[in-house]
């Protein structure tokens, strides 16, 4: 509850920080432009934001797990305490949307294509993204 708000007093101040005039939304698209930009700046940070925390959980979590091992604590209670292989799988996942978009992103800059292009090259380097994934899971299940 406390993100939620805490994001909605974000985006609320970073429209009303906007020292320009009033704008009219039928006439110009002034505030509807800014109000785009920080709805998309607030997304990307905390899309950031939670794969930095769930790096930092996992290699926490993986410390934790050593010295216990070193204290001589038994295989069951370091199992029962701590999460499954389930966080670390979905951290790569991300991981690899997220380079896969940046590199879509990346040629779109580059070659600046119009229109279906653009589509197209998100499209192919997000699917490229998803297979790398697989076959990173498909090696760590075998």
């Amino acid at each position: 509850m406390k993100r939620s708000i805490s994001i909605l007093l974000f985006l609320f101040f970073s429209i009303i920080a906007n020292a320009q005039p009033t704008y009219i939304l039928s006439n110009n698209g002034g505030i509807t432009t800014e109000f785009m930009r920080s709805i998309f700046a607030t997304i990307v940070l905390c899309i950031i934001c939670g794969f930095i925390l769930s790096l930092v959980r996992i290699i926490l979590n993986d410390q934790l797990k050593r010295k216990m091992l070193e204290k001589g604590v038994p295989g069951e209670v370091i199992a029962s305490m701590l999460p499954r292989k389930n966080e670390l799988t979905i951290a790569v996942k991300w991981f690899t949307i997220l380079m896969a978009i940046s590199i879509g992103l990346l040629i779109i800059s580059f070659t600046s294509p119009l229109g279906i292009h653009s589509i197209i090259i998100m499209t192919v380097c997000v699917a490229l993204g998803f297979w790398g994934f697989y076959l990173w899971a498909k090696r760590l299940k075998d």
